[in-house]
């Protein structure tokens, strides 16, 4: 159901620019170069990251999925604990730049769902196929998420319950620039994180 107002369709705008702006993080990793390049690790802790690259993968999607679903997105602590759980997927020497990139999109984010009435929701979910390996290059691997949507819909209040207003559905790899839906994920250790390299 789409509602053909101004001011929906503007405040709607507002709200998915904030979301591009947080999922341009996810296209940075997705658009990266996949030409193989040695990723240079600092004595950092090698926490984070996953047991494998689909699995690195599926939870970062997973936490970003809950990050956008976090009713509680609109407290600053809030913001700076998803933005640490999320920028610790990367590798550790690209970290403190994803987390400023992060934090920075969830406090957009933060700002746009405030512009909406009080009587109003807005949700996103993300929606993906379990991920798959389709290049392996020694430590570097890059994964595909088939079918990786997000479903954005603006609900209000009403004396007939929660009625939707306002919904979209676009393609992960749309709103991240990449329809292939690709994230290059290099080998540390024993640990698996996305990178931009």
């Amino acid at each position: 159901m789409q509602v053909r107002n101004s001011w929906y369709d503007s405040a709607m705008k507002r709200v998915a620019l904030t979301l591009l702006l947080l999922l341009y993080v996810a296209g940075l990793v997705a658009c990266a170069d996949t030409t193989t390049t040695p990723v240079l690790v600092s004595d950092e802790s090698l926490n984070g990251g996953g047991t494998s690259p689909e699995i690195t993968v599926e939870n970062f999607l997973s936490d970003l999925n809950k990050a956008l679903k976090d009713p509680t997105i609109n407290r600053t602590d809030v913001r700076d604990q998803w933005a640490d759980t999320l920028s610790n997927y990367f590798v550790p020497v690209e970290r403190s730049t994803q987390r400023i990139a992060i934090r920075s999109s969830l406090d957009n984010l933060a700002a746009g769902v405030a512009q909406l009435n009080a009587d109003e929701t807005v949700s996103f979910d993300i929606q993906f196929e379990p991920a798959r390996r389709i290049k392996d290059d020694n430590d570097t691997v890059i994964v595909e998420v088939p079918n990786a949507m997000i479903a954005m819909v603006i609900n209000r209040n009403s004396n007939r319950g929660n009625v939707a207003i306002w919904s979209q559905n676009e393609s992960l790899g749309y709103l991240i620039g990449n329809n292939s839906n690709t994230f290059p994920v290099v080998h540390v250790g024993v640990r698996w994180f996305l990178t931009e390299n």
